[in-house]
């Protein structure tokens, strides 16, 4: 009786060691960096929760299917964020997706807390861009409205 408990306890082990030596789940292939960080094109959607204002080009209530006009310039007029603050430096590290590098090339432009970062109009951002060699990443990682929420989280 002995040697068959044992024989089945040596069975058991060899199992689960076989079991977890081959795992269960392939890993996945590496994706290569400029697929991840491409720019955006033109004619592909903005990521969910990018800052744009929409505006009607007819009155509410018309019978008529007007397109609407997308807003270019997203100043963030009545988002309950006042003009002026007294500016305080914060941890722009918060903002996903804004690495070290830019964050010292944002603070030696005197971007240094979140409401400036959500106040910046959409020229000021291309200059940004254009500057810092940062194609797109304001729309396609949502900085500005990444910051806005920031700001309101820290001040609520």
């Amino acid at each position: 009786m002995r040697t068959k408990f044992q024989k089945l306890s040596e069975d058991h082990d060899a199992a689960i060691s076989a079991a977890l030596a081959s795992p269960v789940v392939a890993t996945p292939d590496a994706v290569p960096a400029d697929v991840i960080i491409r720019p955006r094109a033109a004619h592909e959607p903005l990521p969910v929760g990018a800052v744009t204002r929409i505006e009607r080009s007819s009155a509410v209530g018309s019978s008529q299917n007007l397109p609407a006009t997308v807003v270019t310039d997203t100043a963030l007029e009545g988002s309950g964020i006042p003009d002026e603050v007294e500016i305080m430096p914060e941890n722009l590290s918060q903002i996903k997706g804004l690495d070290p590098i830019s964050i010292m090339r944002l603070n030696d432009r005197g971007i240094v807390a979140f409401i400036q970062v959500a106040k910046l109009t959409d020229s000021e951002v291309a200059e940004i861009e254009k500057e810092l060699d940062l194609p797109g990443c304001f729309n396609r990682y949502s900085w500005r409205y990444q910051a806005q929420q920031l700001h309101l989280e820290k001040n609520s």
